[in-house]
């Protein structure tokens, strides 16, 4: 919405000022989104902007905007008259077809209007001036990244992390292949949760851009809030637009002029000769005028060049430092809120994955086992694929395995009828090998809500537990826990076990034989 007020205060040392409107309402704005560039923002300068979220956009000096306006108009009612005289011509005049011709000769000419003519009166500053100075600047984009981290602090508190950098196109074709499935896995947390993701990661994408470019860095984050410098650079835009047209018209004027040249030479109607020379005389003026134009724009162009030139290499070394300082102050927390959240969406989307039966259903029917998560469908994806003849995008997925390998753990799963075998069997086994992962349950219920979260490599039982014998927590296990975990069972073997026994032990083992048995299941492939 169209606004007008004043401006109430400015800051030329960081941009930022307050615009104050006829209803009292105060404004903030920045002088990014000052674009007027006849006049600087100063106070109590009137000013015409648009206003979104109490912040000022495209703002323009009222003054300036109203002249604009009214020129608008003007030349609209120019173009009515225009064709009026058209019309007039038409009814009450009759053109000569050597008239007719010679009208048509002439609008080959792109004659000089006084615009173009003013560019040349324009006074130039002898140096650019700073809008914003070279540490604001910075601050300024630095700020917002800030933010961005401030808004996601709690990510830090995560239980785990995953490399995103590393999982992200796999992590996003797995949630599109679910969605898939079952769209109904997708409820209103993984979708903002998913948003975020994507806010963060493309906030990454620009600062990693920035660092990898320190050139689009300091034109992006310097330059571009430079009102002095943009003008100017602007300007020679415009002087560039304005020498490509008139080398144009240098060509058409010139090949005109050498048709008339020759029609001179060869008239000897003194009448006809007389108009040809004075047309040959009209055309030597403008393609001279022409000429001179095209030298004193030219001119003006490499001098304005010139001032951009020195102006962007005066800081551009001192920008290099300051925005190197600040980027090894905010990279380590963007990486580590980015690992944070990829974990947390990864978590939620399989969790929600596999209570869906559809889901469930296709990992079963494309004989996909293992727990219900990326890694283990990631390897079922490359299994498929000839690791020696990979092209260069799957042999960045075959690495992506071995990554999610290293940090998706692997568990020993006891499942115990007394405390103490639980714990005497746990001891042997972490002393055994002490890299192994070993987690304990008097509670069959709990033991299998645990597995249905995390990968069981090794299932470790006795025959009677405390609620039901290993047969029954067999089959519960198998109906609830898509991974198959080799077994180790103390006890008889159950007559109908939906799992194969890996090894069966004599009830009053030593703990130091079942921890035996889980190193030669571990390790056998």
């Amino acid at each position: 919405m169209q606004t007008e007020g004043k401006i109430l205060f400015f800051n030329e040392n960081d941009g930022k000022g307050i615009i104050i409107t006829a209803t009292r309402e105060k404004i903030n704005f920045v002088v990014a989104e000052w674009n007027d560039y006849e006049l600087m923002p100063t106070t109590g300068l009137e000013v015409v902007f648009d206003v979104g979220d109490n912040y000022a956009y495209e703002i323009f000096a009222k003054e300036n905007y109203v002249a604009e306006n009214s020129l608008e108009k003007d030349d609209d009612t120019f173009e009515e008259n225009i064709l009026v005289e058209e019309e007039v011509i038409e009814d009450d005049v009759e053109i000569s077809e050597e008239e007719h011709e010679a009208f048509e000769d002439a609008t080959l000419i792109d004659v000089l209007d006084d615009a173009e003519c003013d560019v040349l009166k324009e006074e130039r500053p002898q140096s650019i001036t700073n809008t914003l100075n070279l540490s604001t600047a910075i601050k300024n984009y630095f700020t917002m990244i800030q933010e961005n981290i401030e808004k996601r602090k709690a990510y830090k508190n995560a239980e785990g992390r995953l490399e995103y950098l590393l999982v992200r196109r796999f992590l996003w074709t797995t949630y599109n292949n679910l969605t898939e499935i079952d769209i109904q896995i997708i409820t209103p947390k993984i979708r903002t949760l998913g948003e975020d993701l994507t806010k963060m990661s493309n906030i990454y994408d620009d600062f990693r851009r920035k660092i990898k470019y320190p050139k689009l860095a300091y034109a992006e984050v310097f330059l571009a809030s430079q009102a002095e410098y943009l003008k100017i650079r602007r300007g020679a835009q415009k002087i560039l637009e304005k020498l490509e047209r008139l080398r144009l018209d240098e060509q058409t004027i010139g090949a005109l002029k050498e048709v008339r040249k020759k029609e001179l030479q060869e008239s000897i109607d003194s009448e006809q000769l007389s108009a040809l020379e004075d047309e040959f005389k009209s055309l030597s003026g403008s393609y001279v005028d022409v000429v001179h134009m095209m030298a004193e724009l030219d001119e003006r162009y490499k001098s304005d060049m010139q001032l951009l030139t020195d102006f962007e290499q005066e800081y551009r070394e001192d920008f290099y430092k300051l925005f190197g300082i600040e980027v090894k102050k905010h990279e380590f927390d963007l990486v580590d809120i980015l690992n944070a959240q990829a974990y947390i969406f990864d978590l939620q989307l399989w969790h929600k994955a596999k209570h869906s039966k559809s889901i469930k259903a296709h990992f079963k029917q494309s004989s996909i086992s293992g727990e219900l998560n990326t890694r283990t469908y990631l390897k079922y994806y490359l299994s498929t694929q000839d690791e020696t003849k990979a092209t260069e995008e799957t042999k960045k997925l075959f690495t992506l395995y071995e990554y999610l390998s290293s940090i998706h753990k692997e568990y020993i799963l006891l499942v115990m009828a007394t405390p103490q075998d639980a714990l005497d069997y746990e001891a042997a086994i972490k002393s055994m090998q002490k890299s192994y992962e070993v987690k304990t349950f008097v509670d069959e219920l709990n033991a299998i809500k645990w597995a249905m979260k995390n990968s069981v490599k090794v299932l470790v039982l006795e025959e009677e537990l405390v609620k039901v014998r290993a047969e029954r927590f067999i089959e519960i296990y198998a109906k609830n826990v898509l991974s198959k975990p080799k077994i180790v069972l103390i006890g008889e073997k159950p007559k109908n076990s939906k799992l194969s026994i890996e090894k069966l032990l004599q009830n009053g083992v030593s703990s130091r034989l079942v921890a035996q048995a889980v190193r030669d299941c571990v390790e056998k492939k």
